[in-house]
């Protein structure tokens, strides 16, 4: 996976992370370093520059993975039948898990209640 830097700052990815550990060092607008993940699970990242920066790399264990939209919806196609753990993770609530069953030519329908406060208004 590769970390461009696209701003005219410096930044500095790293993660203490216990899938990847990494520290990519300052690099300037224009450069780019890349990361190889060999084990699956959540990568959260920073900067040491900007503390307010942060971002997540998951590294799934295969090739079946998607990102909802914005009313929550979500699909993945052309999953072989079997016994699947379905895992959901929201970088405030965490992983949510589901079991499913998928028979050929048969759609699942898999629901996810992800339980988030709504915000706090600051006046």
């Amino acid at each position: 996976m590769s970390f461009p830097n696209g701003d005219p700052i410096f930044h500095n990815v790293f993660s203490l992370s216990k899938v990847k550990p990494l520290d990519l060092g300052n690099y300037k607008e224009g450069e780019s370093r890349s990361v190889t993940f060999h084990q699956a699970g959540i990568v959260q990242l920073f900067c040491h520059l900007h503390p307010n920066m942060s971002g997540a790399v998951l590294v799934t264990p295969n090739g079946w993975f998607t990102q909802p939209a914005e009313n929550g919806d979500f699909a993945l196609a052309e999953v072989p039948p079997g016994r699947y753990v379905l895992v959901a993770w929201h970088k405030s609530a965490g992983l949510f898990r589901r079991t499913i069953e998928v028979r050929a030519g048969q759609a699942v329908q898999v629901d996810f209640e992800i339980p988030l406060s709504e915000p706090v208004s600051r006046k």
